[in-house]
């Protein structure tokens, strides 16, 4: 580094005085001073990469905890085993009442009858939840599945 900085100066004085042919010189403190650039950037783009994985492992964890997921239903052809219903713990429990989304990703009905499902979620606390699925009517249902995820509800600091 300081030979290139030397080399920098040299390049100065010399041209100022004329006494050199300075295309070699330059050719080589272009090449530096891109070198430098390039470094600079990368730094750059190492600190900013840092501090956003900082952020989001400070949002992620420490003073937040993250989401919880899982599954829930049953699936036993020729059995019909609804309605389906289930306590879902968190482990561990949130420190407030989680926001909770759900989905459904098994479904296996008769083609003989009309297709009908219904999911409740009841008693959300910071421990866990109720789930039900069940039918109605004539469905025959063999299997119903639901994933879900709970995660702690975002807060907006004033």
């Amino acid at each position: 580094m300081y030979t290139n900085i030397l080399l920098a100066t040299l390049l100065v004085i010399q041209l100022t005085h004329g006494s050199v042919d300075a295309v070699p010189l330059n050719s080589e403190l272009t090449q530096y001073i891109n070198e430098q650039i390039n470094l600079g950037l990368t730094q750059a783009k190492r600190e900013v990469i840092n501090q956003m994985e900082g952020f989001v492992s400070s949002h992620a964890s420490g003073n937040r905890q993250g989401c919880q997921s899982g599954v829930f239903g049953e699936h036993a052809y020729p059995k019909i085993k609804f309605p389906a219903s289930g306590y879902i713990t968190f482990n561990p429990p949130f420190t407030a009442v989680p926001a909770l989304v759900y989905g459904l990703y098994t479904y296996d009905t008769s083609k003989d009858y009309n297709s009908r499902l219904v999911t409740d979620v009841t008693n959300l606390s910071k421990s866990g939840f109720n789930m039900k699925i069940k039918t109605y009517a004539d469905t025959k249902m063999w299997g119903a599945r639901i994933s879900w995820m709970a995660c702690p509800k975002a807060t907006v600091d004033v």
